[in-house]
């Protein structure tokens, strides 16, 4: 190195990057962190050097049998647990204390710090530097114990959350007088995600408890059936769930346990992040001696969500990686972490700092998007609410009458939802049909929903902002204040969605009772709609013909709003006006021409909108109708197909076509502010439908069979609940 190429030594950032670099690391082998580190499969730890402090480390004397966890008490052994890890999991439990730093006589842990050295650490020895857990005995409740044990990471690195300094928190709950397990909680992300929990767990014949750990941000799922360690989240003839959470209904037929489980077993593709500080990636920051290899594997790390065209298909699935257990365990693993009472870190550690670092949600907006961004701070165990009471990290209404009796209104208090993608082809699910319906659409489908081919990001904003990941695109929020809330979701390569809605307490499901649907940025149709020089508009709901509701929610701005859809789908829009008047128009593929949106100045409500959009919904009913005759061959002669569309033959389709000529009519006398003559017309046009209906399911009729009455059936209902709204509604 040149003299012009030495680093600045009187630099703060510089002398702690170089004390870190060639001192502090060997802190990790020292004097009271060297017994938490033992290899089980050849691997040896570090050579000791120094002391936390920097230190040299007092000569140890000749190796002795002594048990480094002999104070540790009994139970607190017995119910350690086997820490299951993901493949390309980076940061493993460790100790904080090496990299305090003192500031203004406070003993602060530096996130740089923790982040250099653990990183230097665990590339130079190639296995988890100190491995360790921190445990906590506190009373839970009268007679019940709850052994918390408490696991340090030096850094989190996520999809929607990464800060330095990670603590993450298993608790056991135990019966004093017995000394039986009553409950294992084991805590996820965030206040608002529900815990991973199983009530009564099988300790019988020396088994022992396991943690599955998520890659980057180590939130915990409880492994406790002894099948494999990956995460099943309902039971089977052969197994148990990993979690006894109670079972709730997500959407309409789509139930599960309300726990967050993890990714890991249930063949979720989650896209990590890399985070930026000061307009530079952290693993390209100046301040950071770290490598690209020393963060989440850029395989599964997209690094801009908004730029893709579509979502990515080769993020890779999770996989198993490292196992630490306790020094009391059976299990082979690959290393053994030791436990130490967490008072030891209270008493050396006054904080942990770190610069803040955030993940930024696009909330589509009428003009443009906007960017809102949520922030993930550090967490200390001793100033946590569930250090002192247990019970408050407890999320099942069940499990916490087990435990004192009690049942918190707020563990009810829930948002949940499923995400689906709206794509082209009828290959996917067709809500907007019945039973086999969809089996006749051929053509007419022109989108269906899918499965998320990746994880989406979920933000929960109201006082407090929440954010979590789907599983399975499956998504559930906890302790949700009841009053007014804004939902979003981001996935790479996936066009923002947004709605707003207001919780009064209970569950609440997001999107259309449960669902909500997203767009590929490639396919997406915007449809934005201003009400401000009309009535405003207080809720928003656009249907696609054969794949249903696929919005359902309030503006996310006052009387606008903007939602993606595919451009290659038939639309209706309804919205409410502040007066609770209904309205209603339609967007299809030739609405939005060569462009990308279809932008509607003024959004109007009343009959007179309502008749409009139902004069098209009826013609595309008559149009769906006629397709589906002429598909059928029991005929005998060529001009058979022409014959059902213009004679008694085919009924349904002759009051289809005269109910259209009747809807037109009364969109003409609405839009001359005729209400009497519209009201007329209408009603003949509900009378039309009811003919057409009664035709369909006739057993003389013998036009269509039961899958095309099966997908005509739902498009008959929708134009007569539009039909009865427009009776129902001024001029």
């Amino acid at each position: 190195m040149t003299e012009s190429d030495e680093p600045d030594a009187d630099r703060p950032d510089e002398r702690r990057r170089r004390l870190l670099a060639y001192a502090g690391l060997a802190a990790l082998g020292g004097v009271g962190v060297a017994g938490a580190w033992t290899a089980s499969r050849g691997n040896e730890p570090p050579d000791a050097a120094t002391t936390p402090d920097g230190t040299a480390t007092p000569e140890t004397g000749p190796e002795t049998d002594a048990d480094p966890n002999a104070d540790v008490p009994e139970r607190v052994r017995r119910y350690a647990p086997d820490l299951y890890f993901g493949a390309l999991e980076k940061w493993f439990p460790t100790d904080p204390r090496p990299y305090v730093v003192e500031t203004n006589g406070r003993r602060e842990v530096d996130g740089f710090a923790a982040l250099d050295g653990y990183s230097a650490a665990f590339a130079e020895s190639g296995s988890p530097p100190a491995p360790v857990a921190f445990y906590n005995v506190v009373e839970a409740a009268p007679g019940v114990d709850a052994i918390q044990y408490w696991f340090y990471s030096a850094f989190d690195q996520f999809t929607v959350n990464f800060h330095w300094h990670d603590w993450e928190l298993l608790q056991v709950f135990l019966d004093r007088e017995t000394g039986a397990p009553l409950l294992v909680s084991a805590s996820a992300h965030a206040r608002g995600t529900p815990n991973n929990e199983f009530l009564d767990p099988d300790v019988s014949d020396g088994r022992r408890l396991g943690v599955l750990s998520e890659v980057g941000s180590h939130s915990s799922a409880s492994e406790v059936n002894h099948v494999v360690p990956s995460f099943e989240r309902l039971p089977t003839d052969d197994w148990v769930s990993d979690v006894t959470n109670d079972a709730i209904e997500v959407t309409e037929g789509i139930g599960a346990p309300f726990a967050y489980g993890l990714p890991r077993g249930e063949g979720a593709r989650l896209p990590f992040v890399m985070p930026e500080l000061d307009g530079h990636r952290l693993d390209e920051h100046p301040d950071l001696d770290v490598e690209r290899s020393d963060f989440v594997d850029e395989r599964v790390t997209v690094g801009d969500w908004r730029g893709l065209p579509r979502p990515p298909a080769e993020i890779l699935l999770r996989g198993p990686g490292l196992v630490l257990a306790p020094p009391d365990s059976p299990t082979d693993a690959d290393a053994t972490y030791a436990l130490e009472p967490l008072d030891a870190v209270r008493e050396e550690v006054d904080g942990f700092v770190g610069p803040q670092l955030s993940f930024e949600f696009a909330v589509p907006g009428f003009v443009e998007d906007r960017l809102a961004s949520h922030i993930t701070s550090v967490g200390i165990p001793w100033e946590q609410e569930r250090y002192a009471d247990p019970l408050a990290d407890v999320t099942d209404p069940a499990h916490r009458r087990r435990i004192d009796g009690a049942e918190p209104a707020g563990l009810r208090n829930r948002v949940v939802g499923r995400v689906r993608q709206l794509r082209a082809g009828a290959e996917g699910a067709l809500d907007g049909t019945l039973g086999s319906g969809s089996d006749a659409l051929g053509d007419a489908a022109t989108v269906s929903l899918f499965a998320l081919p990746v994880e989406a990001a979920v933000r929960l904003a109201s006082e407090d902002p929440e954010a979590a990941v789907t599983r399975g695109g499956v998504f559930g929020s906890l302790h949700v204040e009841p009053g007014d809330h804004l939902l979003t979701v981001n996935a790479p390569g996936i066009a923002p969605l947004a709605q707003g809605f207001v919780h009064e307490g209970g569950t609440v499901r997001a999107g259309a009772d449960g669902d909500l649907t997203v767009v590929a940025n490639e396919d997406a149709g915007w449809i934005r709609g201003d009400g401000r020089d009309a009535s405003g508009i207080e809720t928003v709901r656009v249907v696609e013909d054969y794949a249903g509701v696929v919005y359902e929610g309030r503006p996310t701005e006052p009387d606008r709003f903007a939602v993606a859809v595919h451009r290659e789908g038939r639309y209706t829009v309804e919205v409410v006006d502040a007066d609770g008047r209904p309205g209603a128009y339609r967007v299809t593929p030739g609405t939005f021409g060569d462009g990308t949106e279809a932008v509607r100045e003024r959004v109007e409500t009343g009959k007179g909108p309502l008749a409009a959009t139902l004069r098209e919904e009826v013609a595309a009913v008559r149009d769906l109708a006629r397709e589906l005759a002429a598909g059928d061959d029991s005929g005998d002669g060529e001009d058979d197909d022409a014959d059902r569309e213009t004679t008694r033959e085919n009924t349904v389709l002759n009051r289809l076509s005269r109910a259209a000529e009747e809807a037109t009519a009364a969109a003409d006398a609405a839009a001359e502010g005729d209400a009497a003559t519209a009201d007329e017309r209408l009603a003949t046009v509900r009378g039309l439908l009811e003919e057409a209906r009664e035709a369909l399911w006739s057993d003389q009729q013998e036009i269509y069979d039961t899958d095309e009455i099966m997908a005509l059936e739902p498009r008959l209902l929708t134009v007569l609940e539009r039909v009865e709204t427009a009776l129902e509604t001024g001029i």
